[in-house]
């Protein structure tokens, strides 16, 4: 199975997704991990955009990820939410034609970040007709110290797909590990604390030790008389 992670910023996609990927990729799914603003991290003091996509890479690594691939967005100073939607779409339907996913995994789109929030409304336009081509479902994840921070004038996050993850959160631990920058102590939400705690939290709703929590956005499901069968996650 072929796999795309689509997240804004690094560390999105190891907070959202990570040991979902870690998992799939044991079980020899070919995952893609996209980075689409990779340049704030040039942010913080003396990064560079060579050293914050070689923390990119290296969190993939740890992850299991086949591929990883950047949109080169946000260097300037501008955030994604400050370019108008097109090259965003544009973007995005390139990378999904040139990957050719049966799997997406991005940002939510009641996020309270406007960046997610923008890349969730570009991955969802560009799958908006499943049959022409290979995506068969989408799932949006949960950031901590971003989703939860929805008001009430978002959508909320409201998952109804889970990951059972048993075993890979340490390695979601050590990968987030590599954006250091990123990483608060407790009782900071972006904590390896606050991980573990949302990783065990999200396993007791499903009955297992650990899990990753999705929303879905959209699946195609074909007849099992054409031989193909429905992704292997489990949905409540």
């Amino acid at each position: 199975m072929k796999v795309l992670v689509i997240a804004a910023h690094p560390d999105d996609e190891v907070l959202g997704a990570g040991a979902t990927v870690a998992t799939l990729s044991r079980q020899g799914a070919q995952v893609h991990i996209h980075i689409m603003a990779e340049g704030v991290s040039l942010r913080h003091e003396g990064v560079t955009r060579e050293q914050a996509r070689a923390r990119c890479e290296t969190a993939a690594g740890e992850l299991g990820a086949k591929e990883i691939s950047f949109g080169g967005y946000a260097a300037d100073g501008r955030l994604l939410a400050d370019l108008s939607q097109r090259p965003v779409v544009d973007g995005v339907g390139k990378l999904l034609r040139e990957t050719g996913p049966e799997l997406v995994l991005t940002h939510h789109p009641g996020d309270i970040h406007a960046d997610h929030r923008r890349v969730a409304h570009a991955v969802s336009y560009g799958t908006r007709i499943l049959g022409g081509g290979p995506v068969r479902q989408v799932l949006h994840f949960e950031v901590l110290s971003s989703t939860e921070q929805q008001t009430g004038l978002m959508a909320p996050f409201r998952p109804d797909v889970f990951y059972d993850v048993t075993g890979e959160v340490e390695a979601k631990c050590r990968a987030l590990a590599a954006y250091d920058y990123e990483v608060h102590e407790p009782p900071h939400p972006r904590s390896l604390e606050a991980v573990r705690t949302l990783a065990a939290h999200r396993g007791h709703q499903v009955g297992v030790t650990a899990a990753e929590a999705f929303a879905l956005g959209r699946e195609l499901r074909t007849s099992p008389t054409t031989g193909h069968d429905t992704l292997g996650v489990g949905r409540t």
